[in-house]
């Protein structure tokens, strides 16, 4: 049968006919026993007018409606109540409007009006990856719930919303039924990325894309104190069928971490818990020190979800060859992404990740309760947020130009520290596969449960004092207009400044390609004071300001996705020019500076034993030596925004 089976599928791949005439249907082999009721998903759908009801709604959750349908359902709901205004925020690549509900019983349709009322603003996000799409009807149910049905209006007693059903508007539209092979429906999807093939979740910082241009004029117009983020992750199959992540540690510092750690995590997993869900951080399982696991346990970075933590499954037993030593690691994210951007504003968001692999109708559910039990803390003591977001705000713009301040977090790492999970899995088994001749693991009915180590502390990797605050010269305008996007409060110097800065050097500067992230510059820094000319018209960034902490992850080197690393101003990355194009000049230079620097020669000495392939490149060490001479073009590889301690103008 073995050898039937694999002349048939040779024979079949050597025809037209071998393209794939449908899709997969992936399952998980667990549902929540209370997924088949959803009942509080349920009773939305009961109490909605037919012609408010979703295609998701209307199909079982099988088939996800066009975005013709959501901005249809948008402008109804605004038709209806005095408490609804649609209004676009943005336009897409391809030309399209993109549409967001505001919704306010104070008729606050803008942020001054907002601002006016005290009232928490709470931003809904789905769609980002237009395949992970059942955040776009619960959305727009959650509205209803509000100002048609009246069950949650209770919470514009205390909030104002911005309702965002769809962000990617193109890969919405870029539907197939093929689009989203590791996941369980709907039939017809949209793509993860937007049409020019970006990743609009890792653009929050850079904002290349016309989409996220539009989001982030949004967003700091509006400052939301709290906001959603509504995905589906995919991988390995387990019970859970929520999984969360929030900046909770010094990624978002305080004091809002406390009121995140306080309050909302504890109060979260409780409501969740009780009503049904398996729910758990998001984050993957792993062997000891961090290495991935094969076999069952790893299947790689997630489809679906952020681009790095992603459950494992399969557990401990099973499989035959599976590893009996895992432990739990929570992944730690930079500012690229939608809840770390908002966490260096002092601001939580909610990354919510539901599983592909769940029934359609399980994600939705899963998806409506996390949003409901999450906006129920928040609008049952607003002003408690907001007193920690405010108070969040102040700090850091105090600290600026403090050289007795402590360093603010720019880059972590998953802490070394763990504590006990109880993880529940589901276990493995095997079956021969014609395909790869080899044993293949998949997963069982049968729930594994056991204790692990979980991971999910900080660890810092860059930080750095706050400066009094940036100059920007006048001929990177792209960084300025930048830091305008974001929000960013600046001045224009009137005279040109010809002084002493602290900046940083680059050398060992090499690109890296970040998959979705895109390419990346990596260096090392070194801090150099040197007498610069800033010439009339240059920007002044101060940090004494409610953005200080972004500004510092945009502008300092050191910062994961700061604008240096990410392409702009890139020219500066360059060869030294003619300079050491001929070893008899350059070398004479390089010999002239080792005699002069025996603290470099020292160290290039050091460079020599303990890279070989370094050591066995002429090019490179005469680059090294010359790279430190006076004889490079002045704004080489030097960082052109420098650092202001005390403004002297």
């Amino acid at each position: 049968m073995r050898i039937a089976v694999t002349a048939l599928l040779s024979s079949a791949l050597l025809t037209c006919a071998a393209a794939q005439q449908s899709p997969l249907a992936p399952h998980s082999m667990y549902e929540p026993p209370m997924a088949a009721a959803a009942a509080t998903m349920a009773a939305s759908t009961a109490k909605s007018p037919a012609d408010l009801l979703t295609t998701g709604e209307k199909t079982d959750w099988h088939q996800t409606g066009l975005y013709a349908e959501t901005v249809g359902i948008m402008r109804k709901i605004e038709q209806r109540s005095p408490e609804v205004k649609v209004v676009q925020f943005g336009t897409t690549s391809q030309g399209r409007p993109m549409y967001l509900m505001i919704v306010s019983s104070d008729k606050a349709f803008t942020p001054a009006a907002a601002a006016k009322t005290n009232k928490a603003v709470v931003l809904i996000q789905s769609g980002i990856h237009s395949g992970e799409i059942e955040g776009k009807d619960t959305a727009l149910m959650l509205v209803r719930d509000m100002v048609i049905s009246k069950a949650r209006a209770k919470w514009l007693d205390s909030a104002i919303f911005l309702v965002m059903p769809v962000f990617n508007v193109d890969g919405h539209e870029d539907r197939s039924p093929f689009n989203r092979a590791n996941q369980n429906g709907p039939e017809i999807t949209g793509t993860r990325a937007q049409a020019q093939q970006l990743n609009l979740n890792r653009d929050y910082m850079k904002g290349a894309t016309p989409e996220m241009k539009g989001f982030l004029k949004l967003y700091n117009a509006w400052m939301p104190d709290f906001m959603f983020d509504n995905h589906v992750t995919d991988g390995a199959d387990y019970q859970y069928d929520v999984t969360w992540d929030m900046a909770h540690h010094a990624d978002i510092g305080e004091p809002t971490a406390a009121w995140v750690n306080d309050r909302f995590i504890p109060e979260l997993n409780k409501r969740m818990e009780a009503g049904g869900h398996l729910v758990s951080p998001y984050g993957a399982l792993r062997g000891p020190g961090g290495a991935a696991n094969g076999g069952a346990g790893q299947l790689g970075p997630p489809g679906g979800g952020q681009g790095g933590g992603q459950f494992g499954g399969g557990g401990r037993r099973g499989g035959g060859d599976q590893p009996t030593s895992r432990e739990f690691f929570v992944e730690v994210f930079s500012p690229r992404y939608s809840h770390l951007y908002t966490a260096f504003l002092n601001r939580p968001c909610l990354l919510v990740e539901t599983h592909s692999l769940k029934d359609p109708k399980t994600r939705a559910w899963s998806n409506y309760d996390i949003m409901v039990d999450s906006i129920d803390i928040v609008t049952e003591d607003p002003q408690r947020l907001r007193k920690a977001i405010r108070d969040g705000d102040a700090k850091y713009a105090a600290m600026a130009g403090d050289r007795n301040a402590p360093p603010v977090y720019l880059a972590g790492k998953t802490g070394a520290g763990s504590h006990p999970l109880m993880y529940h899995s589901l276990k493995t088994g095997t079956f021969e596969s014609p395909i790869t001749g080899t044993k293949v693991t998949h997963f069982t009915a049968e729930k594994d449960d056991f204790i692990t180590q979980m991971h999910d502390g900080v660890d810092t990797t860059a930080e750095a004092q706050e400066p009094l605050g940036f100059l920007v010269p006048v001929e990177w305008k792209e960084i300025a207009d930048e830091l305008a996007l974001h929000g960013v409060v600046m001045e224009r110097t009137t005279k040109p400044l010809d002084q002493e800065f602290e900046t940083w050097r680059f050398s060992e500067i090499k690109s890296t390609n970040s998959g979705e992230a895109g390419t990346l510059m990596d260096y090392k820094l070194t801090p150099v004071k040197e007498k610069i000319l800033m010439p009339a018209g240059s920007w002044y960034v101060p940090l004494k300001q409610q953005r200080a902490r972004l500004i510092m992850a945009l502008l300092h080197p050191a910062a994961p996705d700061a604008l240096i690393r990410t392409g702009f101003a890139n020219s500066i990355f360059q060869q030294m020019g003619r300079i050491g194009a001929n070893p008899y000049l350059s070398v004479p230079i390089a010999t002239k500076v080792a005699e002069e620097h025996p603290e470099m020669l020292k160290e290039f000495n050091a460079k020599l034993a303990a890279d070989p392939a370094f050591a066995a490149d002429a090019n490179a060490r005469i680059t090294w030596w010359v790279s430190r001479s006076n004889y490079q073009p002045s704004a080489v590889n030097r960082y052109p925004v420098v650092q202001v301690w005390e403004k002297t103008w």
